[in-house]
């Protein structure tokens, strides 16, 4: 077998599903907005991890599954502990945990486990209003998504996923916005005379496959660093600067 005609075989199955998620760059006024981001009110970000077989059927979606997504886990780093939400619920591909604070509005964040045993986030509150500019809160994108990524690794194991696996994360509405929310050492967008690079891409589509070992932390300082590339920087502004944090991240957010 061709190893090459492989790898293709499952990107492709990857990029099948992703399309119907609306996670691919050209999707438009759609973008990431399928799927379950279809409940979300606003999106600002959106997480999802596919096993090597999207249409695997590998997670019951019953009442033990759910109180498994429902438990409260040890913050993977040093900080407070993630509240996904107040309300639960099933749907046909997954088990969903989500805040709702207005029955007329949809969703303001949800954590999901699907069938497949990918988990899968999103929330409408990782990007904030600075006078004229839309800012993006870098530390609480990793924070949130390394919680995420625990959940995901904690998953594989209960369940026996099988890599390799697909991580994609969006960013919606990026054009001219730039990010803040930074760690101890670093000028914050709005203080001083600090000139902070805007994103030139209307959405942020980040995507990178992980073949075996799933190391929660190291991918999600991955994705700080992916994202101040995406938003022309390398900076690495998630990692403090000065203080009790010096050289980590911070998880003061």
């Amino acid at each position: 077998m061709d190893p090459v005609r492989d790898v293709d075989a499952q990107r492709n199955r990857w990029a099948t599903h992703r399309q119907r998620q609306g996670l691919v760059e050209d999707a438009g006024d759609g973008f990431a907005a399928g799927g379950l981001g279809d409940q979300m009110e606003n999106l600002d970000v959106r997480l999802l991890i596919l096993p090597s077989d999207p249409l695997a059927d590998v997670v019951p979606l019953d009442k033990e599954a759910l109180d498994w997504l429902e438990q409260q886990r040890e913050s993977p780093f040093e900080g407070s502990q993630v509240e996904w939400g107040h309300r639960s619920r099933a749907s046909s591909t997954a088990l969903v945990v989500y805040n709702q604070y207005d029955e007329n509005k949809g969703w303001d964040r949800y954590l999901a486990l699907h069938r497949h045993g990918g988990v899968e986030f999103a929330s409408s509150r990782l990007a904030y209003q600075l006078r004229e500019m839309r800012i993006f809160a870098l530390r609480n994108i990793v924070g949130f998504s390394w919680s995420v990524l625990a959940i995901q690794a904690a998953a594989i194991k209960r369940w026996a996923i099988q890599h390799p696996l697909e991580l994609t994360v969006a960013l919606s509405n990026t054009r001219g916005a730039t990010l803040g929310d930074f760690a101890e050492g670093w000028g914050q967008p709005g203080q001083g005379l600090f000139e902070f690079s805007k994103c030139t891409e209307e959405n942020v589509l980040l995507r990178w496959e992980i073949d075996e070992e799933f190391d929660a932390s190291e991918i999600a300082l991955d994705l700080g660093d992916r994202i101040e590339q995406a938003f022309g920087t390398t900076h690495r502004r998630h990692f403090a600067r000065t203080g009790p944090y010096d050289g980590k991240f911070d998880p003061r957010f």
